[in-house]
């Protein structure tokens, strides 16, 4: 951990149902398994994908520690932050990249949501399909 990164980061109390159940063996097959961070890795991801992030509101939750996120994790917080401020002097100051971070993680969360609730268990299979199109339009 270096000494500029924040302890933890978090999201609004609003999401702590998504971040709690979304993530049990049973409750969705997405997401099963895995740990809040990584939910929360995922969000951010779709979140600046969509290019999309809100303030969050209300109590923030800050229960996902830094030092839980690995290196390889911590690579896809920090371009965020460089295309945001385009300035690679923004790395110096942590707080604000995983402030960002938490920023695109929030609006993605909503946007899950709102996925989850419009195309219940097949929303895996239709994100699938969009990520495979996203990749070959890439490649």
């Amino acid at each position: 951990m270096h000494d500029t990164e924040p302890r933890d980061i978090g999201y609004s109390s609003n999401a702590v149902t998504y971040y709690q159940e979304w993530i049990e063996q049973k409750a969705n097959p997405l997401f099963a398994g895995m740990k809040q961070k990584d939910l929360f890795i995922f969000a951010m991801a779709l979140g600046k994908h969509r290019e999309r992030k809100s303030t969050i509101g209300g109590k923030k939750i800050n229960n996902i520690p830094v030092s839980a996120i690995t290196e390889k994790e911590k690579w896809a917080v920090l371009p965020i932050a460089i295309s945001e401020e385009n300035d690679l002097l923004c790395l110096r100051e942590e707080v604000s990249i995983y402030r960002l971070a938490e920023e695109y993680a929030n609006e993605g969360i909503k946007i899950l949501s709102a996925h989850m609730e419009k195309f219940g268990l097949n929303y895996p299979k239709k994100l699938e399909l969009e990520l495979k199109k996203l990749l070959e339009e890439q490649a």
